[in-house]
């Protein structure tokens, strides 16, 4: 059996309870990918999940234990094996993707499902660029569609400069809205670059 590198936990807590440990290295199925993750990220979503201090979380990660042992919901890498019914990607692919119910991006492979949240590398970043983008954006374009933001519109972003809000300017924009941002007074030309108005 192979092994990998994995940061897994058991319990709920403090950073402390994640530890280094070998696990099986999976093997993709007939519709999934086996990516070999070359960068990652710890977020919010990773910590509110790791400590459980947020009750609800629990019902979607296990209430007395985590159900899924490896952290990270998003990651860029380069796709190492296929299953017989993959299309859409082959060995080789730079991709990024994001997923924040079953995790597993915290060790150096992951298996992806062909219809999970993933898509092709921009070719102009590294992997340490584009893995970090997903999360916030995620969540900005969840918020901007339940607002049903539109051409037009004149939306106000708290906190413009974080993983969501600069999403949010981006996407608010790119939707047809006026975007006013509101933040620290040295990132004005920040969020003005973003596109807010």
């Amino acid at each position: 059996m192979d092994l990998m590198r994995a940061m897994t936990y058991s319990q709920y807590g403090p950073p402390e309870v994640v530890r280094l440990t070998q696990v099986p290295k999976p093997a993709p199925q007939k519709q999934q990918l086996l990516v070999k993750v070359m960068a990652t990220t710890v977020n919010r979503t990773d910590c509110g999940f790791r400590s459980a201090e947020y009750f609800i979380s629990r019902f979607f990660s296990g209430l007395f234990k985590p159900k899924f042992n490896i952290l990270g919901c998003e990651y860029a890498g380069v796709v190492e094996a296929v299953g017989a019914e993959v299309r859409d990607y082959k060995v080789g692919d730079k991709v990024v993707g994001y997923n924040d119910y079953k995790f597993g991006d915290h060790a150096e492979y992951r298996l992806c499902d062909q219809k999970e949240h993933l898509t092709l590398m921009p070719f102009n970043l590294s992997f340490e660029e584009a893995a970090p983008l997903l999360e916030g954006s995620h969540y900005a374009l969840c918020d901007l569609r339940a607002a049903k933001i539109k051409k037009g519109d004149k939306v106000l972003i708290n906190g413009g400069t974080g993983a969501i809000g600069s999403a949010a300017v981006q996407l608010a924009k790119h939707f047809g809205a006026t975007v006013t941002a509101v933040c620290h007074e040295d990132c004005q030309n920040l969020v003005g670059s973003l596109g807010a108005d």
